[in-house]
């Protein structure tokens, strides 16, 4: 068994991603609790994408677990350790508007949670790949006002 282990799995990135290591053959682990609910309200609920994940992918398995809750992300690293071939991470809370209103719970959802999932795969799978995915809202609309000037490779 080569186990994939998606957090965020319910998100626009995370959703692509099961659907992609489903389709190579792993069976997915996928952690999502659907904090989007909580910050936006019904309109920005991942049910239906969790919904969609389930009846297209028989190697889906969901987990509503919060990636702050270490005890719960440890009982699913413990139990397939070295089955674990990989780890995407997409979970995050990724609005600056929301987090300015919640900085506690911006801060642990994104720090704290990565932190348990890092320690979890030093401490079960450490030869496993983890590959952290981030948003460009981190940097706002800045990089939209970045002067890019694309050059052939000769620097020309």
């Amino acid at each position: 068994m080569s186990i994939a282990i998606i957090t965020g799995s319910n998100g626009l990135v995370g959703a692509e991603a099961t659907n992609f290591f489903c389709d190579k053959g792993f069976d997915v682990f996928g952690i999502d609790n659907n904090l989007r609910n909580f910050f936006f309200g019904r309109d920005g609920s991942t049910i239906w994408i969790k919904k969609k994940l389930k009846k297209r992918n028989k190697k889906y398995k969901h987990f509503k677990i919060d990636i702050r809750n270490y005890a719960g992300l440890e009982k699913i690293f413990k139990k397939y350790n070295k089955n674990i071939s990989i780890i995407i991470h997409c979970a995050a809370q990724p609005s600056h508007d929301y987090g300015k209103q919640y900085p506690f719970l911006d801060f642990h959802v994104n720090a704290t949670g990565t932190l348990n999932l890092l320690e979890l795969t030093k401490k079960f799978c450490p030869v496993a790949p983890f590959i952290f995915m981030s948003t460009n809202k981190v940097y706002g609309d800045n990089p939209n006002n970045l002067k890019i000037i694309e050059k052939k490779k000769d620097g020309n």
